[in-house]
């Protein structure tokens, strides 16, 4: 039976799958090291391995022509400076096999993976082929890659030898496909074409094959300029333009997967919205951008992966919403998180950060984790290094292109246990040991907050006049309403405000944000669900115009009829104003949290079992307290640390703790209870213990020896 993704969750051989990968780039090791780095990857709990297949590692010239190698013989003696057989794919994923792993390959075209060029081939460049059209953002500045301009992805040439690219690869890994092989999944493009699910909306692609592509798919409407104007004729080519970005990546994602063709699921990666330093001078208006580009559940698109680069959820704010939006925009596995790059995120060195990040994106719906990079690596050739004499000013921050790559990750070069390994056997006993509660639950149901795509693609362009929304930006609401959905431990989904059926009163609670125009239709829709007794509030003032700018107040009038609640932005603060509007709602869970931890779920249909997720937002150890079918459950923390209990008809059914902060060096003995069942340790250390039959199954981590487990009695 193939793989196939099914709402973001693999199944395998007719069973759902909960991921547990690892990342090995072989392509930067030498293929003596592999079999040993598999086997500690083994040893650490990781049942999958991801790599990137980089494009300019497998394409070697050939006379005036090229040709792809896949099986480690480049026809030179290894004259391109060490690749000493790491070009042998087959054999790599011969040993994955070997070793009872499975493997998830990404072939990009574009990977970017620390890699020059990010693994395109030089000759594709604009700066080497004058004929090649390069990417472009509005004011006409070429899309970089380090110092090298990267190619339009509408142009016909480079969209040729992408194809045959992939079709090359897709041919090759066949024969490896699930169950006869071990490749289950695919994962095309990175982040997009170029990462442009987190760029501005205007960074690309103003090339002139992208903007030609614009006119076949809004004819008449010119490209939107930079510059404040809010006529109907520029909020339409805005609407447009937004509307065009998500598609044509969506389209050129899909594309791609055609070309490639594994014989097993393909699927695409999100990225987080960017953070304000990624993007200076234009830090309003990335929030709009990441929702324009990134349709959230957009139906018939390929399956969705996120990765988790936000920076350090436990000091900074910003990252934590920034992580919380991309594991909640659409069901999928984090297919990169943060265990071994040091030069990215000093944080990543101690345990304690990665796993705090791992089960917060479980918490908030994923359907797989990834330990990126599981081994450090080093010993790639000189076409995978980059030009030590490139000056800093143009090429940027040269310290991901050293040796080792994953300083900190848990294997080290030579394949020994690093200082995270063991945390991190201890993380995946847990996820294994539950993989089918995992896959089989999502995360509890809560308010929906509706994402209204002609907003954000407005909103994205909205840093050029502040004073004038309008319409209100993701800025303004929809990030201090997550922030305070956390903060409160209220749950809560996001939705998009699409489709040509109202929105269903049973599902629960709806946040609106309304502007001074919005589409008949929608208007019209919105009312409907009011009238048929929706809680519905409004966030921003209730539209008189429609997308003509003509005037339309169906829903003002539906508003104002059935008193539905109205925030206006220049009075209360709308997480405010969102709380005192839920505790009105009959049904919506408004959980009251006396401390400084966040409390999160998944469920499942049976009432009666729950993954109860507790993570400490403060330095100081807490008690943290709730409760779940009327049973407390209770969980001690050490400061930055978190824990998952499994409820299970009142009794404890499993849990997993981290009791180490390695950071700080605090650390506090484990705690754990559920109604009756109490389970606690003699010392401090992480610890999973997994309900069975016969008793619990239980690993530890302590600083030196074993912990002792004291656990609850009876079956």
């Amino acid at each position: 039976m193939k793989p196939r993704f099914v709402d973001g969750t693999l199944w395998l051989d007719g069973r759902p799958r909960f991921l547990i990968t690892g990342e090995y780039p072989y392509y930067r090791d030498r293929p003596g090291r592999w079999a040993a780095k598999l086997a500690a990857v083994r040893e650490a709990g990781i049942e999958v391995v991801t790599c990137y297949i980089p494009w300019r590692h497998h394409e070697i010239a050939d006379g005036d022509g090229r040709r792809w190698c896949f099986d480690g013989d480049d026809g030179d003696g290894g004259s391109d400076g060490g690749s000493d057989g790491n070009r042998d794919l087959g054999r790599f994923l011969d040993l994955v096999a070997a070793t009872g792993l499975l493997a998830v390959v990404k072939p990009g075209p574009f990977v970017h993976a620390e890699l020059p060029y990010g693994g395109l081939p030089d000759r594709v460049s604009p700066a080497l082929d004058p004929t090649r059209p390069a990417a472009r953002s509005a004011d006409g500045r070429p899309l970089p890659c380090r110092q090298d301009p990267l190619p339009s992805a509408h142009d016909p040439g480079f969209l040729a030898d992408a194809t045959d690219w992939l079709r090359a690869v897709g041919r090759f890994l066949r024969p490896f496909a699930h169950p006869h092989g071990p490749v289950v999944a695919a994962q095309i493009g990175n982040e997009g074409h170029y990462g442009e699910s987190a760029l501005p909306i205007d960074a690309l692609d103003y090339s002139p094959p992208g903007t030609a592509a614009f006119a076949r798919y809004a004819p008449g409407t010119d490209a939107p300029a930079p510059a404040p104007d809010v006529s109907a004729n520029a909020l339409r080519s805005q609407v447009d333009w937004g509307r065009w970005s998500a598609e044509a990546l969506a389209a050129g994602m899909a594309a791609f997967a055609e070309a490639l063709a594994p014989g097993v699921p393909v699927f695409t990666t999100c990225a987080p919205p960017a953070r304000a330093d990624r993007v200076p001078g234009r830090e309003v208006g990335r929030h709009d951008a990441w929702l324009a580009r990134n349709r959230i559940g957009a139906a018939g698109a390929l399956p969705r992966a996120y990765t988790g680069w936000t920076g350090d959820v436990l000091r900074d704010e910003e990252a934590l919403v920034h992580y919380v939006l991309a594991a909640k925009a659409g069901p999928g596995p984090n297919i990169e998180e943060n265990w071994g790059l040091g030069w990215a995120d000093a944080g990543c060195a101690f345990p304690v950060v990665p796993v705090h990040h791992t089960l917060l994106g479980v918490a908030c719906g994923a359907t797989g984790v990834s330990v990126y990079p599981a081994c450090a690596t080093e010993g790639w050739g000189r076409h995978l290094a980059v030009d030590r004499a490139l000056p800093t000013e143009t090429a940027g921050d040269l310290a991901p292109f050293e040796p080792p790559y994953g300083d900190a990750a848990p294997i080290l070069l030579d394949a020994r246990p690093g200082p995270a390994f063991a945390a991190l056997r201890v993380l995946t006993h847990f996820l294994a040991g539950r993989q089918q509660a995992l896959a089989l639950s999502r995360p509890e149901p809560g308010v929906r907050w509706g994402v209204h795509p002609p907003y954000a693609a407005i909103g994205a362009w909205d840093w050029a006049r502040d004073g004038d929304r309008p319409v209100p930006s993701a800025d303004r609401t929809l990030v201090p309403f997550v922030a305070h959905c956390l903060r409160r431990s209220l749950p809560f989904r996001l939705t998009e405000l699409t489709g040509r059926t109202a929105p269903d009163p049973a599902a629960g609670p709806l946040v609106a944000v309304s502007g001074r125009f919005m589409e008949r239709a929608l208007q019209q829709r919105l009312a409907d669900f009011v009238g048929r007794g929706g809680s519905l509030l409004l966030v921003g003032e209730p539209p008189a115009l429609d997308e003509h700018l003509n005037p339309c107040t169906e829903l003002a009038d539906a508003v104002r009829r059935s008193g539905t609640g109205v925030v206006a932005l220049d009075g209360r603060p709308v997480a405010a104003a969102v709380e005192d509007w839920l505790a009105d709602r009959p049904g919506a869970v408004v959980r009251a949290r006396p401390g400084p931890w966040l409390d999160l779920r998944r469920t499942t249909e049976d009432p009666g079992e729950a993954l109860v997720f507790l993570f400490n937002r403060s330095d100081a150890p807490v008690r943290a307290r709730t409760a779940y079918g009327g049973h407390p459950v209770t969980a001690d923390l050490v400061g930055g640390g978190c824990a998952v209990v499994q409820v299970t008809d009142g009794r404890l059914g499993a849990c997993y703790v981290k009791g180490r902060n390695e950071r700080t060096g605090a650390q506090v003995p484990v705690r754990v209870q559920v109604g009756g069942d109490l389970l606690s340790t003699d010392r401090p250390c992480d610890l999973s213990a997994l309900r069975a039959p016969d008793g619990f199954a239980v690993r530890t981590s302590a600083e030196r020896g074993e912990a002792r487990v004291f656990l609850p009695a009876g079956p």
